[in-house]
């Protein structure tokens, strides 16, 4: 935790909503870019994100420190996307942006890299939800297993073998590319 995290959340524990706010600024980015992963939905991303950090800061007083402040938040969306996904139907969307026109080569380029970021969001979606959680937190998030491992209450050689089978069941799913 960098000293003006530390300061910042020291302020918002104690009731600081500018602190808390600043906090916010700090890390609503990465939680919406991790959920938004997690649920491949822009409306659930971002209402998940809200309700993560409105968690956040009703429990804000009961932080104990025992894990770092991101550790910590990263466990809160993640329970909160867990539970979203166990309740929202087993479809798989297409992206917000699948039609969005882009800068590429050209139009053969620009199907292909769609089709491709298509077919990883299904595989992503596809993958039971712990798998699906570990691989993002690890992939995308560049979390460590043993940070993983304390905040879904498992062990380590639990988190890393979800994180193989997600691999595994990614590269067959999508033909080895």
């Amino acid at each position: 935790m960098m000293p003006n995290e530390r300061v910042l959340l020291d302020r918002a524990i104690n009731g600081d909503k500018q602190a808390f706010t600043s906090l916010v600024r700090q890390y609503q980015d990465r939680i919406f870019g991790f959920i938004m992963r997690m649920t491949a939905n822009r409306e659930s991303a971002l209402d998940l994100t809200q309700d993560s950090f409105l968690a956040v800061w009703q429990n804000l007083p009961g932080f104990r420190r025992d894990s770092s402040f991101s550790t910590w938040l990263y466990q809160i969306a993640s329970n909160k996307t867990i539970n979203h996904l166990k309740k929202a139907k087993r479809e798989v969307p297409l992206a917000d942006n699948y039609d969005a026109p882009t800068n590429s080569a050209g139009p053969d380029d620009e199907y292909e890299r769609k089709e491709q970021e298509l077919l990883l969001t299904q595989a992503l979606t596809a993958l039971p939800n712990r798998q699906r959680l570990v691989f993002n937190l690890r992939y995308y998030e560049h979390l460590k297993f043993h940070e993983i491992a304390r905040m879904q209450g498992i062990s380590v050689s639990a988190v890393k073998t979800s994180f193989a089978e997600a691999l595994k069941k990614l590269k067959t799913r999508l033909g080895g590319k």
